[in-house]
This record gives structure tokens, C-alpha cells and sequence, in this order.
């Protein structure tokens, strides 16, 4: 019998106060994460199990109130979720842009079998056999292999917006 067991893997990070982790750029209404600890909390998770519950530990050498943390939770969590949504537009765009060039491919097949049928010159089908090959086979990868790097990023998005985010205040040097 297979026994459940959960995984619970960590990633950490560190700021010196808790306004280091926002970008220079960023306003009191506004705040945004930093792009390099955005990064770094993006490798961070890179190699975690998918289905392993995931915690982001955020290491302050400068207390901060419940206030300044949930702010900073919630600049974390905004990041990820743009990038995570954009992967998602883009995702949907290539899903459109892919099932246009299988449409043309068809298109340009059906013009080649009447054009067989018509006895046109073979130079002229041949030509026209390898474009609508060619529309073919961009819908494959347009369809599958970008739209499975998108996925890949996204599902890493994922992990680092389904963790719990808890501060340690008092980090030791």
C-alpha cells in the first residue's frame, strides 16, 4: 500500500529591512517587488516537486509590524501573478497564431491536390507542397513546443504563488 507522504520544501531569502525588497522605483501606494529578488525567488523554486507544499521564507535583519508584511506578501504575490498572466496571454496567442498557419497549411494542401488534379506544372506543386508543409509543421511548433516553454514557466509561477510566505524577523549573521 502506498503510503501519503507530503514534501515540504523551503526556499529562502534575505533583505536588511523589509523596503529593500521593493524595486527603487516603487511608490507608497504602489509597491513592487525588486526584479532581482524576483529572480532569485523565481530560481529559488526551480527544482521544488510541483506538488510538495512550498514555503518562501523572507530572513529580516530589521523587525517590521504585520502591516509592512502583509504589504510586502501581497507585492510578492502581484509580481508573480502578472508574469503568471502574461504567460497565460501569450499562451493564448500562440494558440490562435498556430491554429492560423494549420488553417493556411489545409488551404494551401487543398490548392495542391486541385492543382495535381488539373495537371499543373510540377515545378509549381512542388513549390506549393513544401509552403504548405512548411505552415504545417510551424503550427507543431508554435502549438506544442512554444506553447510547453510557456507552460514550464508557468507551472514554476505556480509553485511560488501557492507557497505560504512567512517572515523570520532577527535573522542571525
Amino acid at each position: 500500500m502506498k503510503e501519503n507522504i507530503t514534501i515540504h520544501e523551503t526556499a529562502s531569502i534575505k533583505f536588511e529591512r523589509i523596503g529593500d525588497a521593493y524595486s527603487k522605483f516603487s511608490t507608497d501606494t504602489n509597491k513592487v517587488l525588486d526584479d532581482s529578488a524576483g529572480a532569485y525567488i523565481s530560481e529559488s523554486f526551480k527544482d521544488m516537486k510541483q506538488r510538495s507544499n512550498k514555503t518562501l521564507e523572507i530572513y529580516l535583519d530589521e523587525a517590521c509590524n504585520d502591516e509592512e508584511k502583509l504589504e510586502c506578501k501581497k507585492a510578492i504575490k502581484r509580481y508573480f501573478l502578472n508574469d503568471y498572466n502574461d504567460f497565460k496571454e501569450e499562451n493564448l496567442k500562440l494558440s490562435v497564431i498556430s491554429f492560423a498557419l494549420l488553417l493556411i497549411g489545409i488551404v494551401l494542401i487543398g490548392i495542391l491536390i486541385f492543382l495535381e488534379r488539373i495537371s499543373a506544372p510540377y515545378a509549381i506543386t512542388l513549390i506549393l507542397e513544401i509552403i504548405a508543409w512548411v505552415f504545417v509543421w510551424e503550427f507543431v511548433d508554435v502549438f506544442v513546443f512554444s506553447r510547453f516553454t510557456n507552460r514550464m514557466k508557468m507551472n514554476r509561477i505556480k509553485k511560488i504563488l501557492d507557497a505560504e510566505i512567512v517572515f523570520k524577523d532577527n535573522f542571525v549573521k
